[in-house]
């Protein structure tokens, strides 16, 4: 009899040794597994914006919106395109930890920011024309930065659209994060510097993220594959501050170009 429990004990500890193990395993599977559906549902979110942005687009003379005076090109495009997805839920990626109770009123999450090429500045006239731009499939439409929140529904008029914009280098961030407005997610791209992501140093999906391009289609790159770089006089030409434009980059030193396959500038 004792021998027979001592065989049990020691089955029992194999057992627990087995399951022990196969735990080890799986349970890295299973987080990439619930990071990949969060990825897929951010994804989701942005493609309806993006169906919303192309719808408003098509009703504004293929304008984008005119933007927000409160900072020069920050953003203004939440609610003028609320009617058009109807959903506060889409703003929000799964993966953004911002939480804000301001006490009144409702609201909400926006993980997403605007490229600042395509918005005004909230004065005169209009945001970028899509008609206008050469490769809309290769310009970046929204990015994911986290931390900032508005009443995405407010119709009343009495609330400023303070929605963030970007450019991925801080040479013009349009009050994004010194405006208190959170920070990229993305991941480092060339010629960014650290001091802008507090989430996700490699990118908050796996390192990377989910980039909305102008002509709709949503697509996961890492930081290095995006050409960080506002508006200049032509796809293949730097700002005078580096920060490249067109479908490339430049190095930090100024050197060889390289390449990417979304870029901040409307080309």
């Amino acid at each position: 009899m004792k021998r027979n429990s001592a065989f049990t004990l020691i089955e029992l500890l194999v057992v627990i040794a087995i399951i022990a193990i196969l735990a080890a395993i799986l349970f890295p599977v299973f987080a990439k597994a619930r990071e990949k559906a969060r990825q897929i549902t951010c994804a989701s979110n942005m493609k309806q914006l993006g169906i919303g942005m192309l719808q408003y687009v098509q009703d504004y003379d293929e304008s984008f919106p005119k933007g927000s005076s409160v900072y020069n090109y920050c953003g203004g495009w939440v609610q003028p395109v609320y009617p058009y997805v109807k959903s506060v839920a889409v703003y929000r990626c799964p993966d953004d930890p911002t939480v804000y109770n301001p006490g009144s009123g409702i609201w909400n999450d926006v993980s997403y920011d605007i490229n600042d090429s395509l918005v005004g500045d909230g004065n005169n006239g209009t945001g970028a024309s899509l008609g206008q731009m050469n490769a809309p499939a290769s310009t970046v439409m929204l990015c994911e930065a986290f931390g900032a929140t508005m009443d995405i529904a407010n119709a009343s008029g009495t609330q400023t659209d303070y929605s963030p914009s970007a450019t991925m280098d801080s040479s013009d961030w349009g009050g994004h994060p010194g405006g208190g407005n959170g920070s990229y997610a993305t991941g480092e791209a060339p010629n960014q510097t650290a001091s802008e992501l507090s989430y996700a140093l490699t990118g908050i999906h796996t390192n990377g993220a989910n980039y909305l391009a102008c002509d709709g289609h949503v697509k996961w790159l890492s930081a290095s594959r995006i050409s960080p770089g506002k508006d200049a006089a032509a796809a293949a030409n730097a700002e005078a501050d580096n920060k490249a434009s067109g479908t490339g980059y430049l190095n930090v030193d100024g050197g060889a170009q390289g390449s990417a396959n979304l870029t901040f500038s409307k080309i």
